[in-house]
């Protein structure tokens, strides 16, 4: 039997991380969440995920990018530096909010993919299946 691949979210709206719960583990994942950054990095701790699927505005309105940033940078965090780091935000729609940036603003340059909320669980599933299958 295949391992289930885990997925770690890291998103304060409880009910938007529980409609996602539902549509990855339907698939086969397993799935953990975390309401915040800290929080998240703790849970790696606990287990070592395959993905983790990142809002930006959280307790602060780059906090995603900073949990980013500080995996990414090495240190303590060496063993998690390369996990596949997937950015599901509503930052987008705010057309007039000044932190609103293209996929390809250096911010977004420490993950490895991008979707806006809400999305279709076909393509987040298609997109959490192919960085789930890097090695």
């Amino acid at each position: 039997m295949k391992k289930r691949a885990r997925v770690l979210m890291v998103d304060d709206d409880l009910d938007y991380a529980h409609s996602i719960r539902l549509v990855l583990e339907k698939a086969g994942y397993e799935f953990h969440h975390a309401r915040d950054g800290e929080e998240g990095l703790a849970r790696l701790k606990e287990f070592s995920p395959a993905l983790i699927i990142l809002d930006v505005v959280m307790n602060n309105r780059t906090e995603g990018f900073h949990f980013a940033k500080t995996l990414r940078s090495g240190t303590e965090w060496a063993t998690y530096a390369k996990t596949p780091i997937l950015v599901l935000t509503g930052m987008f729609r705010q057309d007039t909010d000044p932190a609103a940036l293209s996929s390809d603003a250096p911010a977004f340059r420490p993950t490895d993919g991008f979707l806006e909320k809400p999305v279709r669980s076909a393509v987040l599933l298609k997109m959490v299946s192919e960085l789930t299958a890097k090695p």
